[in-house]
């Protein structure tokens, strides 16, 4: 067991039930066999013996997004929060140098057209549409007495708003909060998609989380494969764009 207050740097896993506690351990151990210098807590309602957590927190009052209400008690100064549908497939310790100068780095959602994507609508009115926002299941972020302002913030408009999604909720927060420094990592950090997997060229850099929906193991495993596949597709209007360019 590490103590907490020796540990500048860890990883975070929050979940809520037995699958979700499941998914956490493998993808735990994916973490681990990358950096087993880095300690590893487990937040949950249901204990875990799996001994690559090295320390572990009750989690009280689970709900579907409990990970709001236990960000701010990470016990690292520097935390690399990630969501248990995860594998961590190489080096994650890069945009750990961030944070001496960053409050906050995550990748930007992917999905964000206004109508089709629940999780990453621009229709706010009070954010600007050019304000993109993170994706909340990989994050790095330090601890100070401002981050857990801004941590505490998300958590409350989350359940003022009864949302289903938590990410409308950092989107907004991040825009209302600019005393807390953000930046924008690389997309290999949080692969959402077997299409930014495959079609990856050896100029790139390598994959470092892939964060699939196969890798939710509360979900049927027919359901599962059919989400994850689903990630290969491609909009017909792109493929008229692809013969567009080359006449425009």
């Amino acid at each position: 067991m590490v103590a907490a207050q020796q540990a500048e740097r860890g990883i975070v896993f929050i979940a809520s039930g037995a699958p979700y506690v499941r998914d956490a351990e493998r993808a735990a151990r994916s973490a681990k066999k990358q950096h087993p210098e880095l300690p590893i807590a487990l937040f949950s309602d249901v204990p875990s013996t799996d001994p690559v957590f090295d320390m572990w927190f009750e989690v009280n009052d689970p709900h579907r997004r409990s990970k709001l209400d236990y960000l701010a008690r990470s016990p690292f100064r520097d935390t690399l929060y990630l969501d248990c549908d995860v594998r961590v497939i190489a080096s994650v310790t890069e945009p750990f140098g961030l944070l001496g100068r960053y409050d906050l780095a995550g990748c930007h959602v992917e999905n964000r057209h206004p109508v089709s994507s629940a999780t990453a609508r621009l229709t706010d009115p009070r954010v600007d549409p050019g304000f993109a926002g993170f994706n909340s299941g990989v994050l790095y972020y330090r601890l100070s007495d401002r981050m857990r302002v801004f941590l505490e913030t998300w958590s409350a408009g989350y359940k003022a708003e009864n949302a289903r999604f938590d990410q409308p909720i950092l989107r907004r927060v991040m825009w209302e909060m600019p005393e807390i420094a953000v930046i924008a990592i690389p997309p290999e950090y949080n692969l959402r998609t077997l299409r930014g997997i495959m079609f990856r060229s050896a100029n790139e850099s390598q994959a470092r989380v892939l964060h699939l929906p196969w890798y939710k193991s509360a979900d049927s495993a027919p359901y599962r494969f059919w989400r994850t596949l689903r990630t290969l597709r491609f909009s017909p209007c792109n493929a008229v764009l692809a013969i567009r360019a080359f006449f425009t």
